[in-house]
């Protein structure tokens, strides 16, 4: 009977193992099954016309889905910094409290130095950047999962964990969609490179056509120049000689003198044609932005008084000087200043801002670089542009003036003189809310 009974335990221990056997197998199976559907999904996000920030976001959910997780964010290496550039789960204000992680000896940053998964399972005993910084309530852990794509690590997953996940002793399991999203990335990244030098490839096939045709005016304008100087000079000149013989009483000397502002008008026109179109080089010279305004508002002060116009200036002290041709940047203020006080009806006013500004440029997977400007506003409370007009106003011979009333290349001029020495221009308008324009010259360093 004790034979018996020995024996039948010992089946029924075999029996055990072998249903404990079958149950693991089944286990893992279903995990397997699990992982393989949360990257065909991951793979469908990238076949579809989604975009970036899209991509991550479904890819997150997926993962928090899979995990049985609720909150997670994904960081950008750049710079030796992590970015955050989407989240799951968490409010924007915490978000914005670690937008930014300096690349250190925190988890994160030991994830992105070894390659390796990170976990924290109680973020109280042990510094993490995340919750250093802000607590989330609920969170117990955090994992840090390198996204990686070949050799090279493109950003940080950051899963928080609000109890103890069975998970973290299967972690493995997650380097193949850390893999998947490291490589979605690296992709990403590289399809938004080439769109970007597509777009300055165009934006140079568009300026080297502009240049071209400002060349053929240049040659039409430099044959013809001294062709119309001739004619027009001649008659000028007996326009003035009647003008003198008839006096001002005579009704006639009106005909004779819109006869000759428009002969000036026309050599105005063929010089700022050349001007345009001019290769020449200009000397450079250590300017001050705030000597140069001065100086043009003096010259310009008689008509700025017959316009009925107030000026008014701001001009910071102790500004670096811009390295520039004097000559040409005058032209640029005469240009704005004079379209200002055209577009500004008697009693408005015409402000004249310079200062300072140190710029960073943006973190969207750029490192962050600095640049000193000189920043120069001229607001006016004038009519103001239309919109539709905004992007077309530094066109060559494009203006809103009147027939008669203006050639359209002031701000042509304007914006050719600024670009050549590494400037910009922009201007911000809306009808009947005046005009303002603003210039960023490369301060001397």
């Amino acid at each position: 009977m004790a034979l018996k009974r020995a024996a039948k335990i010992r089946k029924g221990i075999a029996a055990s193992d072998k249903n404990s056997k079958r149950k693991r197998m089944l286990n893992a199976l279903v995990k397997k099954n699990r992982l393989l559907t949360t990257i065909n999904n991951i793979a469908i996000a990238i076949g579809r016309p989604l975009h970036f920030e899209e991509l991550l976001n479904t890819a997150q959910e997926e993962i928090l889905k899979l995990l049985n997780l609720k909150k997670s964010i994904i960081y950008l290496v750049n710079n030796n910094k992590l970015w955050a550039l989407t989240y799951r789960g968490l409010s924007e204000e915490f978000v914005r409290q670690v937008k930014t992680i300096n690349i250190g000896e925190g988890p994160a940053g030991k994830a992105v130095n070894s390659r390796k998964i990170v976990i924290i399972e109680d973020i109280y005993s042990t510094p993490c950047e995340i919750i250093n910084r802000t607590k989330i309530n609920g969170v117990k852990g955090c994992i840090f999962i390198p996204l990686k794509s070949k050799e090279r690590v493109m950003g940080v997953l950051a899963l928080c964990l609000e109890k103890p996940s069975p998970l973290i002793k299967e972690i493995n399991l997650l380097e193949s969609i850390s893999n998947h999203l490291g490589t979605l990335i690296e992709n990403t990244l590289l399809f938004k490179e080439k769109e970007q030098a597509y777009e300055d490839i165009k934006a140079i096939q568009d300026r080297l056509v502009q240049m071209e045709t400002l060349t053929a005016i240049g040659k039409l304008t430099a044959g013809l120049a001294h062709e119309i100087a001739t004619p027009l000079n001649i008659i000028s000149g007996r326009a003035e000689y009647l003008l003198s013989e008839l006096g001002e009483t005579d009704i006639r000397s009106e005909n004779l003198k819109v006869i000759i502002s428009q002969i000036e008008r026309i050599t105005d026109l063929v010089k700022r044609l050349l001007t345009l179109a001019s290769g020449e080089k200009a000397k450079v010279e250590d300017i001050s932005i705030n000597h140069v305004i001065r100086d043009i508002l003096s010259f310009m002060e008689r008509k700025i008084i017959n316009s009925g116009i107030n000026i008014e200036t701001f001009l910071a002290d102790n500004l670096p000087f811009v390295k520039i041709n004097q000559h040409r940047l005058q032209q640029v203020f005469i240009n704005i200043i004079s379209n200002s006080l055209d577009a500004t009806q008697r009693g408005g006013k015409i402000s004249l801002r310079t200062y300072l500004i140190r710029e960073d440029a943006k973190p969207d997977i750029i490192p962050s670089q600095h640049c000193s400007f000189i920043c120069i506003e001229i607001s006016d409370t004038g009519c103001g542009i239309e919109e539709k007009y905004l992007n077309k106003i530094f066109d060559p011979f494009f203006t809103t003036k009147k027939s008669g009333e203006g050639t359209g290349l002031g701000l042509a001029i304007t914006k050719n003189i600024i670009e050549e020495y590494g400037g910009d221009i922009e201007v911000k308008s809306a009808v009947g809310k005046g005009a303002t324009f603003i210039i960023r010259l490369p301060a001397k360093e």
